[in-house]
């Protein structure tokens, strides 16, 4: 059997393969088949529900069987072209035959050529008089399909670059309706420095079919977000017709390729700490154990030891002490944390926290306020790590204001991400400190792992951290957290270069 035939939806294209994730939210039934072979590749809910022939029992067949025995399906590339239409006759799995019109779009690839199929069955009622052609009414089937995805905007235009079709996810991602961008030049969602991006797409896509890039769009109201695009020529039997584009809001991509490599960076020091806590700590037991015991003797009195030599041992017991409990801060920062994740509710956390800290805010005459936006969603993370991290933030605020001041503590949610700041009018953070550093402190009796901590806590749950801060006015911490159940920061796409 040729090789051809093992064909499975392991072996479509990258690109087709998103598009495959797309289709499988349209109503529509949609499948994909390679085009030399035939044999089925994809196939939707829409589908499955169409004919009744579940996954399992069409993928990798010929689509032939689909199809009334007096029918034969399109077997070239040149029928499977974009906007080739027509009427077809299939047969369900109860052997039911109905009438439907077929929309087939060829993706083109290296690794063989694919046709989308979108098949919408055709009722009594269409064969009246006065209805559109049966070119009009194939192109409507194909408009009403990229209006309904909705995991990407998805952006049709003429060969000249003319907005043709918009989804709804294209209006919610540029601000535009669809009533006032179509018929507008693509070029109008672009800055003025990607221009020359959006030109060379059209020139790659009509070359080898497909483009896929990254550049900074623009939208409505003249915010500018990194987007990831993806560009497919759509081709009559010899020339381009048009350009479908799938878009996606990146910005946050770079943010998340740098949390990654700080997550990288905080494993190799977790695994160092833990090795030193190891090896120094056997050797510092046995020696706290032998100090302790002359302690004991000299402390005998006869006959009574010098007064140097007692002090000499006390001194010693006390530093093998404060090395003890730095050994002990080591262990705590190994790598990795381990989080329950479980709903958290942020307000009750950080009222919890307030009542942590009243005493001691009292006695500073330091202000506390909390604003909690109504209708916070919950968060999905380990309450005792978040209420570690958080508690250290806030003590951190209070060390800065020994003599009064306020600490504000908001929280918010912004698209998708719950916010954290937390606000000090304390005495700021020297500008050439790295205040997240390994041993970086500004205390004299601290060691400088406070915030490295909070950083490791806040990266462990997919979050971000930053500050800004004025020497003498105040500091400011942000804390973010994604809300979206898909956020992954460790997936494979983030390490993709760019």
């Amino acid at each position: 059997m040729p090789a051809e035939h093992h064909l499975s939806a392991r072996d479509l294209p990258i690109d087709e393969a998103r598009l495959a994730a797309l289709y499988a939210g349209v109503s529509d039934a949609v499948y994909i088949e390679h085009v030399a072979s035939q044999r089925i590749l994809f196939w939707s809910p829409g589908a499955q529900a169409l004919f009744g022939y579940g996954a399992g029992e069409a993928l990798n067949r010929c689509s032939a069987f689909l199809l009334n025995p007096g029918d034969q399906p399109a077997s070239n590339a040149a029928d499977a072209a974009a906007g080739s239409r027509r009427l077809q006759q299939y047969r369900r799995a109860d052997g039911s035959l109905f009438d439907a019109e077929v929309c087939r779009t060829l993706l083109p690839s290296e690794e063989g050529d694919c046709a989308v199929i979108v098949v919408r069955p055709r009722q009594a009622a269409d064969h009246r008089p006065g209805m559109e052609s049966e070119g009009q009414q194939g192109g409507q089937v194909i408009a009403h399909l990229l209006r309904n995805i909705a995991n990407y905007a998805v952006v049709t235009t003429d060969k000249g670059g003319v907005i043709c079709e918009w989804n709804r996810e294209a209006s919610r991602l540029f601000g535009y309706e669809r009533s006032e961008i179509c018929g507008k030049p693509i070029s109008c969602l672009s800055t003025q420095n990607s221009e020359r991006a959006l030109q060379k797409a059209f020139e790659d896509a009509q070359d080898k079919g497909t483009s896929r890039y990254y550049q900074w769009l623009a939208r409505k109201d003249g915010q500018q977000f990194y987007a990831r695009t993806m560009a497919f020529a759509l081709w009559d039997d010899t020339r381009v017709q048009g350009f479908l584009f799938l878009l996606s809001d990146e910005s946050r991509a770079p943010n998340q390729r740098q949390m990654l490599r700080e997550k990288e960076q905080m494993a190799a020091i977790g695994t160092a700490a833990s090795m030193l806590a190891h090896e120094i700590g056997n050797p510092l037991n046995g020696i706290s154990a032998t100090v302790q015991l002359m302690e004991h003797f000299l402390g005998r009195d006869n006959p009574p030891p010098p007064a140097t030599l007692l002090s000499s041992v006390r001194d010693l017991k006390s530093e093998v002490g404060h090395l003890t409990a730095l050994l002990s801060e080591f262990k705590n920062i190994a790598w990795p944390q381990k989080i329950a994740f479980a709903p958290v509710d942020l307000p009750r956390l950080l009222q919890r926290l307030a009542g942590a800290i009243e005493h001691r805010s009292t006695r500073q005459n330091v202000a506390v306020a909390i604003d909690c936006a109504p209708g916070l969603p919950f968060l999905n993370g380990d309450d005792e790590k978040l209420n570690q991290a958080l508690l250290q933030v806030l003590d951190n605020a209070l060390d800065a204001m020994p003599h009064g001041g306020k600490l504000q503590i908001k929280a918010y949610q912004r698209d998708q991400t719950l916010c954290i700041d937390v606000i000090d009018t304390g005495v700021g953070i020297p500008k050439n400190l790295k205040a997240f550093d390994l041993f970086s402190s500004t205390k004299p009796d601290s060691i400088g792992l406070g915030l490295f901590m909070v950083q490791q806590i806040v990266l462990a749950h997919g979050g971000t951290i930053t500050y800004s801060s004025t020497p003498g006015q105040g500091t400011t911490f942000h804390v973010t957290f994604s809300l979206d159940p898909l956020a992954d920061p460790l997936s494979a796409d983030l390490i993709e270069t760019i």
